[in-house]
């Protein structure tokens, strides 16, 4: 029995350690990662900057290098401007767009096996595909 519970255990983290080669850990965007269900340090940064009401630098994540960044920053900024707590700039609505259009690889977790590199403008369209929606509930109140 015990024998079996440690191979087990061996193929359920070897799975997890292979999920994660195909992604880039400095830029994943997941809310419950992980065994502990844990955000990203990319979540936690933009959760930061909501908390702080940082719209302005939230704005500069547009243009990061940082894809979880860039599609955090799409998500929060249209949230705030659909709530009427925030109004987008022409050039903020311009990279908003480019950002739905684009085919750049945004890193997800979900859970402690799933994880993958989504293009940025599927992500942007499915709706809530990895646990945006409820992330941005609890953030942005109307």
């Amino acid at each position: 029995m015990r024998v079996l519970l440690i191979t087990a255990l061996t193929y359920f983290i070897s799975l997890s350690t292979i999920a994660q080669d195909n992604v880039n850990l400095k830029e994943m965007v997941g809310f419950g990662c992980y065994y502990e269900g844990r955000s990203t340090k990319t979540v936690i940064k933009v959760t930061k900057l909501l908390k702080a009401k940082n719209y302005k630098a939230i704005s500069n994540l547009l243009t990061s290098g940082n894809n979880g960044e860039k599609y955090l920053a799409v998500i929060s900024l249209q949230r705030l401007a659909e709530s009427n707590q925030y109004k987008l700039s022409d050039t903020e609505k311009d990279l908003i767009a480019k950002a739905k259009l684009s085919d750049e690889l945004v890193s997800v977790c979900s859970g402690c096996t799933y994880f993958d590199k989504v293009p940025m403008k599927t992500i942007l369209t499915d709706s809530d595909v990895i646990g945006s929606k409820f992330w941005l509930d609890r953030l942005i109140k109307e």
